[in-house]
């Protein structure tokens, strides 16, 4: 039998006669559908917790992969490269996609493009075990930063060169980088030039990947000097050269000998081959330096007036070097000596 109570005065209100087994049955099930009911209805939806890279962030790392993490374990079939996508302005990028229980993971195939805004999206299609999903697409975006310098400097250029012979003695020396250098590591501990086993004291100066070192006096004549750049050298990034850069270059002598610096230039350029006794000046050896003074080829007393010079810096079709005519006008400056 079942009764209803008054909770007052705790008398029977009213007598149900004897149900049915199926009836009692039957509202057992309506209340067990209405309380199941219930408890799916307040569920908490799928949402994301977190993501490594924020929305907004920016210099982020180019070579990152990119995080989430939800607030409930994931179906790993819906989550791919259709449901996490990754766009550089509108074209998708190329990654892989992977998922571990709450984790999903975005590896792009190659690393980001420098100062560059990516936007992120993972869609409604990534569902939870559960079959929970969000009740929309969730977005968000990010700028990278530049790739890290992990590349040491290189020296692109010496001047004067490794071996270079016949340096004028008020040359400076100059060392071209590929890249900016940290000027603070550049100094007379990492730029050290030497004549022989003596310490060249000189100034050192650095801008736009150019240092350049200029001696107190001039060359020692007919010396050879050995220059080093150390390792303690660094670039922007604090890579360090390498290995110790050496090199050396050998001046000019006091004396200018014409035999010995200036005839040599005709014949390693082949000049005799169209200078014979068929045209002026004659530069076969024995007969260059008659051939230069008798035909006034050379003014000592207005060396740049000279006329080799001038048809050397006219459109004289030959192969001489700018750093051969110095030596040639430098011989005439001299007094153009026969020795």
């Amino acid at each position: 039998m079942f009764y209803t109570l008054n909770s007052k005065s705790g008398m029977k209100l009213a007598t149900f006669s004897s149900l049915s087994k199926q009836a009692v049955l039957a509202i057992l099930f309506f209340v067990g559908v209405v309380g199941c009911q219930k408890e799916e209805d307040t569920s908490a939806p799928l949402s994301i917790v977190s993501t490594n890279i924020a929305d907004g962030a920016t210099e982020v790392d180019v070579f990152s992969e990119i995080t989430v993490l939800f607030s409930e374990e994931m179906d790993v079939s819906t989550v791919n490269e259709n449901s996490f996508v990754v766009k550089k302005g509108q074209y998708p990028i190329y990654g892989k996609v992977s998922c571990t229980g709450k984790t999903a993971v975005f590896k792009p195939s190659q690393k980001l493009d420098d100062n560059t805004v990516y936007n992120c999206t993972l869609s409604i299609e990534a569902k939870a075990k559960n079959g929970a999903s969000m009740g929309q697409d969730y977005h968000w975006s990010f700028t990278s930063g530049l790739e890290p310098d992990a590349v040491a400097p290189k020296i692109s250029k010496s001047i004067p060169a490794d071996m270079e012979i016949s340096v004028f003695r008020n040359t400076a020396i100059e060392v071209y980088f590929d890249e900016e250098i940290d000027p603070e590591t550049l100094n007379s501990n990492s730029f050290i030039v030497k004549t022989g086993e003596t310490v060249v004291g000189g100034s050192i100066t650095y801008e736009a990947k150019l240092v350049k070192f200029v001696p107190n006096a001039e060359w020692l004549p007919e010396a050879v000097h050995t220059c080093t750049l150390t390792s303690e050298v660094k670039d922007l990034a604090g890579n360090q050269l390498g290995s110790d850069f050496k090199w050396q270059f050998t001046t000019i002598p006091e004396v200018l000998s014409f035999s010995g610096l200036i005839q040599p230039i005709f014949k390693d350029q082949d000049c005799w081959t169209c200078h014979n006794e068929t045209r002026n000046p004659d530069l076969r050896e024995s007969m260059a330096y008659n051939s230069l003074l008798n035909g006034g080829y050379v003014n000592p007393d207005s060396p740049e007036d000279s006329r080799i010079i001038k048809q050397l810096n006219g459109n004289h079709a030959g192969f001489i070097t700018q750093k051969e005519e110095d030596l040639i006008l430098e011989w005439i400056k001299r007094g153009a000596q026969n020795n």
